[in-house]
This record gives C-alpha cells, sequence and structure tokens, in this order.
C-alpha cells in the first residue's frame, strides 16, 4: 500500500469516526483526576480502557502495590496508582512503538468562566482542565489505533498505547514505574513518543533540566521587641534572595540557540515559588522554608546548578551567626535531548507534512517531562513527545483542546505507526 493510499484511508476512518473522538475526549476530560492527590484514577484508567478495547486491543491494568506509594507517591494520601496499556500484536512482536501519555491534571484553580469539568464545546474547542496537558494526546493516540482498525490496515509490528499516572509530580509511579517493569527500554521497545502538549505541528527532542526544592532555613527565636536577641531566619532569606539576584542571576542570562518552546524561556530561570515563616507578629521565628523552581537550559546541569545555589547559601551564613539551612530536593532532572534524525522523528516529520501541509518545526519543552525516564533509564533514544495539546494553555484558567487538532494528530500517529512498523 502506497502513502496516498495510506493517507486517504486514514482520512476516511477519521471522518468516520469523529463523533466518536469528541464524544470519548468530553467523557474522558469530564473526570476529575487532580495530582496531588490523585482522584480517580480507577475511573479513568477504565474509560481509556474500554476505549482502547473499541480499537481491538488486550488491555492490561499496571497498578503500583500498595506498599511502594509512599517511596513512588508520597503525595497520594493512599489514592491508587494506576497504568493502562492496550497491546495490539502484529505479525511480528517487533518493531514495536509504544505512543503514551499522562492523564493526571493539576487542581484547577480560580478565574474559570467555564466549568472546569463540564467540557463545554464552543468553536470547535473543549473546555475542561487537563483538555491541552495532556489528555487531549491520549485521546489522539487512542484513536491512531481506532483509526487503523477501522481503516482495515494491518501492521507488520506491535503497536502499544498507554495512559499513565502522576507526571504532574514526577512521574515515578506512572512513566518511571513502567520503566522499572519491563516497559520503555531499550529491550522491549523500539521507538517510544509522549503525547505532551507541545503542539500538533511539532516535533520535540527534549526538555530543559529541572530542580523542585526547598530550603529549610533556622534561626534564633525571640520576642519581636528585641531582635538583637534572636537570628532571623526571614532576614536570611531576604540576604539569600539578594545574592541570588547578584551571584546567581548574571549566570542565566544566556540564550539557547536551541529550539525551547515558547521563545521566552530559551533562558533559565530561578523562580521563589513558596515562602512560609512566623506564628505571630511579635515573635522572630525560628525557621523560614522557601520553595524554589530552577529551570536549566540543555547546556547546564544540575550538579552545576546546586554547587552555585550553596555557594549563596554558604555566604549568607557566614554572615549571620547562629543561622544554618538545609536544602531538600524533591526532584532534580538534568535536561534531555535526542538526536533530530532518528527513524522515529523522520517519520512524524513526514506524517506532519502529509496532513498539515507543511513542514513542522521542532521544538525543546520548557518544563521536564516523561520523556527522562526513557531515554535516561530505558536507555531508548528513539524518543520524541508529539501531541495535539497547546503548550500555552498548560496550567491556566479556562484550558480547552481543539477537536480538530486532536483529529489531525490522531492521523499523523496512525501514519507514523504504518510508516515504522510496516504494513501487510
Amino acid at each position: 500500500m502506497d502513502e496516498l493510499e495510506l493517507k486517504n484511508r486514514i482520512d476516511a476512518a477519521m471522518e468516520k469516526l469523529s463523533d466518536e473522538l469528541t464524544n470519548f475526549a468530553v467523557r474522558f476530560f469530564s473526570i476529575p483526576t487532580q495530582n496531588p492527590p490523585g482522584y480517580n484514577y480507577d475511573k479513568v484508567t477504565q474509560c481509556a480502557g474500554e476505549e482502547m478495547k473499541k480499537a481491538g486491543m488486550e488491555i492490561t491494568y499496571l497498578k503500583v502495590p500498595d506498599e511502594r506509594l509512599e517511596e513512588l507517591a508520597p503525595q497520594s494520601e493512599g489514592h491508587p496508582r494506576i497504568n493502562v496499556i492496550g497491546t495490539k500484536e502484529g505479525q511480528m512482536h517487533r518493531p514495536l512503538l509504544h505512543i503514551t501519555g499522562h492523564y493526571d491534571v493539576v487542581p484547577e484553580g480560580t478565574g474559570w468562566t467555564h466549568d472546569p469539568y463540564a467540557c463545554d464545546i464552543e468553536d470547535g474547542k473543549i473546555y475542561a482542565r487537563g483538555s491541552a496537558d495532556q489528555k487531549s494526546g491520549i485521546v489522539s493516540e487512542i484513536f491512531a489505533a481506532r483509526i487503523l482498525k477501522e481503516a482495515c490496515i494491518e501492521l507488520k509490528g506491535t503497536l502499544l498505547t498507554s495512559a499513565t499516572a502522576d507526571e504532574e509530580t514526577g512521574g515515578f509511579a506512572g512513566v518511571g514505574y513502567m520503566v522499572e517493569q519491563g516497559y520503555f527500554t531499550k529491550e522491549s521497545t523500539d521507538y517510544a513518543v509522549i503525547t505532551e502538549c507541545l503542539d500538533v505541528d511539532k516535533v520535540c527532542l527534549g526538555h530543559r533540566g529541572t530542580m523542585w526544592f526547598e530550603i529549610e532555613i533556622t534561626g534564633k527565636q525571640a520576642h519581636g521587641s528585641m531582635p538583637s536577641e534572636g537570628v532571623s531566619p526571614i532576614e536570611f532569606a531576604n540576604r539569600l534572595m539578594d545574592r541570588i539576584d547578584s551571584d546567581i542571576q548574571p549566570l542565566l542570562k544566556d540564550i539557547t540557540p536551541l529550539p525551547v518552546q515558547p521563545p521566552a524561556c530559551r533562558k533559565s530561570t530561578l523562580t521563589v515559588t513558596m515562602l512560609r515563616a512566623g506564628e505571630k507578629l511579635n515573635t522572630i521565628p525560628q525557621t523560614c522554608t522557601m520553595g524554589f523552581d530552577w529551570r536549566l537550559n540543555p547546556e547546564l546541569s544540575v550538579k552545576w546548578a546546586e554547587e552555585q545555589f550553596v555557594k549563596v547559601c554558604e555566604a549568607v551564613k557566614s554572615e549571620m551567626p547562629g543561622s544554618d539551612y538545609k536544602i531538600n530536593m524533591h526532584m532534580a532532572t538534568d535536561p534531555t535531548l535526542v538526536p533530530n534524525n532518528t527513524d522515529v522523528v523522520k517519520a512524524f516529520l513526514a506524517s506532519g507534512k502529509m496532513f498539515l501541509g507543511r513542514d513542522m518545526e521542532f521544538s525543546i519543552s520548557p518544563g521536564e517531562e516523561d520523556q527522562k525516564f526513557i531515554i535516561k533509564n530505558g536507555h531508548l533514544d528513539q524518543c520524541i513527545v508529539y501531541g495535539p495539546g497547546r503548550l500555552t494553555l498548560a496550567h491556566k484558567s479556562d484550558e480547552y483542546a481543539v477537536i480538530e487538532e486532536m483529529k489531525t494528530a490522531a492521523k499523523v500517529m496512525a501514519l507514523s505507526a504504518c510508516k515504522l512498523l510496516g504494513t501487510l
């Protein structure tokens, strides 16, 4: 079957399935899966699994053992962690393509003009928390499999789709656990695609580095009328911010030549995101805690960043006898980057051009995602990120997914599967 015939059959199949895609998206988006703590994971995986069955896939539910929740999902509050995998075995077991996305979403927050789970449809957009980031990608990957079944296209190799847990809190109970269990490794998998919200017309090759950490500053409690009798951890925090501005921020001014999207994110950023101190207006507190989000350009490393932060902390400590600090690292991930000329990259570039009518662009994600596990733990560099969600809508109020973009992404994934796995 030549490429044009494949494209025409995929187009026709998607049109037949258009209403079903929209209906599934509404059902899927309407399930609140806020993480933390991780609500309704059982319901959302059942919903995805039932749709995968319609594509003729064998379904596996991979649950994290309860005794490992504290280790892999410390913010779970005991809620289960479940990953669902659909498998369509080809004429041969290999090559194997595994397309995956995460179903957990951030809390809805405020400022919405739509109910975040009512899934209002206006002008071809479905409004819902997590619609862009990144349940829309899961819709597209499942419907890529459904397109192939509807179009009676049989693959030589094997196609897997999965919906995974906990990316929004690091992914350790999701793709991290799946890699540990033998999925997404070079021994089990030939090609991997993560359906994150990096835009329907871009192939993402990696992500910036991420450090999420807190510093717990200890001083000496005293009466507010006699501050000289104490050591203020708030003053330590104030001096630390000054040191960060004078000593670290100038080191972060370089703009990476790599295509991080959006372009404003091509500089590394160190941002204070939390500040907790004090219990009473007339008391110098004993402790102060600051939280930080540090994003590192691909040219930098976690080790380098940690060294810079310790330097400024030690400088402030030396100025304030009686003070101390402790850094608690919640997550530290080095930047990730894969080659731009692998087979999976070439397949998606060619398929994207067929359905978009223009060349696709490369991108680098501004934030970390599950690619880190596949590349660093699974040692599989044939791994890209491609999905229909719009990156600039992630975590915002009035988040939405565009129906036509979900359909386009599904077609790109279906044709790419044909290119990578072969057809009968």
